[in-house]
């Protein structure tokens, strides 16, 4: 099995979590009473949430600078040279600033792409909730926070851009808003009452 593999089956096991984490919060969403995000009561205000959350989280990407080819080359090298078994050598690199740099590139990625999206395009209700549901499940994103710490402590992103995401808890807060983004939009639109003006 090679390191990709073993990279793919984690990723795997990852999303399979964030899916059952949001199956869990839509069974349980009815059981309770939500505290309704006032952001999401028309489609302006969600788009002027989404780049208010876009604008955070590329004012922290745009610090992280991209890895150069041959950075990438000797990382994919150190990944990849267990031929798919987690040796001591791919633990070493998973602490590297290198890794750090292309996890946080590849997570900042997934999610400013459908950020912008929301910002600037009215697109259809229910491609409004996808997209949304696309930022919900890839924001709580460990790997990419742990990253995000660690190019915190290397000085390569600010404490300020950090704090000005949620303060040093860049994790809990990611699935706190993840949370808001499933009761503002995701259950509204399931339950057909997202308003979509």
């Amino acid at each position: 099995m090679s390191c990709r593999t073993a990279y793919d089956l984690l990723e795997s096991e990852a999303m399979k979590r964030t899916t059952h984490l949001l199956a869990l919060l839509v069974l349980f969403s009815t059981a309770s009473a939500q505290y309704v995000e006032p952001w999401g009561a028309t489609r302006a205000l969600r788009m002027k949430e989404a780049a208010k959350l876009h604008d955070e989280l590329a004012a922290m990407d745009k610090q992280v600078p991209y890895l150069s080819p041959a950075e990438q080359k000797w990382l994919d090298g150190e990944l990849n040279s267990g031929n798919g078994k987690i040796t001591e050598r791919y633990m070493r690199v998973t602490d590297s600033q290198e890794y750090a740099v292309s996890t946080a590139k590849s997570g900042f990625a997934l999610v400013l792409m459908p950020l912008n999206n929301l910002s600037s395009l009215k697109m259809a209700c229910k491609d409004e909730a996808l997209m949304w549901t696309e930022v919900a499940s890839r924001l709580p994103d460990t790997q990419l926070w742990q990253a995000v710490d660690h190019l915190v402590e290397l000085k390569i992103i600010s404490k300020q851009s950090a704090k000005d995401f949620g303060n040093s808890f860049l994790a809990a807060n990611a699935t706190l808003r993840s949370q808001a983004i499933l009761n503002a939009v995701v259950i509204p639109y399931l339950r057909g009452e997202l308003n979509c003006q």
